[in-house]
């Protein structure tokens, strides 16, 4: 399994963000986690550091049903500027949502890797870094 230098959580559940911080660092599969409990401080902070690459974080594990900014405002906004992002950002849903709808309407955003269904586990961080 590789290693990876960054992994943003992003989630309004500090409860969930403990728990997939655990299940990851128990992989060793990361040098650092830095966990966002507001989509657009994630945002925000990628915005930043779009031409710093190293500490931009190369996957992200975004939460779909958050106040404020939910996972498809931030999809929309990382869209729109993606293509000025010096390295490949790898960006998974992770949801407790088992919606059908939620399912395919995660299939139209081409940044996105994957749709993960909470909670996060040993065999789907394997799966991930393959």
């Amino acid at each position: 399994m590789k290693k990876i230098n960054i992994v943003f959580l992003i989630d309004d559940d500090p409860i969930h963000q403990q728990i997939a911080k655990r299940m990851i660092e128990r992989q060793q599969v990361t040098e650092k986690i830095v966990s966002f409990l507001e989509a657009d401080l994630a945002l925000n902070y990628i915005r930043e550091q779009l031409y710093q690459p190293e500490f931009l974080p190369d996957l992200i594990l975004l939460d779909i049903n958050m106040p404020v900014m939910d996972g498809w405002d931030f999809l929309e906004a990382f869209e729109s500027f993606r293509e000025n992002i010096p390295k490949r950002i790898l960006i998974y849903i992770l949801t407790s949502s088992v919606n059908e709808s939620d399912m395919v309407k995660a299939k139209t955003y081409a940044s996105l890797d994957g749709y993960l269904v909470k909670p996060l586990t040993t065999e789907t961080i394997e799966h991930l870094l393959k």
